[in-house]
């Protein structure tokens, strides 16, 4: 399955670029998505506990199903004043 990952804010520093295409075949949920993510890109991991994410646009919870296609955004927490 091919997804389109936004990533927003700190995810994006780490992973060094907004956006990118990958080519999955084992992950079918959010949750399993993301442990992907983060085997690519090392930093991710420590913002686990903070990070929501998107499928099309959409907050989902970590049991979303992906279908192909989707786009998947990696939303941190921001900080800020």
């Amino acid at each position: 399955m091919r997804l389109k990952i936004l990533y927003f804010a700190s995810a994006r520093d780490i992973a060094g670029k907004k956006e990118e295409f990958v080519s999955i075949d084992d992950a079918k949920t959010v949750r399993e998505l993301a442990k992907k993510l983060q085997a690519m890109h090392q930093g991710l991991k420590a913002l686990e506990k903070t990070t929501r994410y998107t499928i099309n646009f959409e907050i989902v919870g970590g049991d979303a199903i992906l279908h192909e296609g989707d786009e998947v955004g990696v939303l941190p927490a921001v900080t800020g004043g």
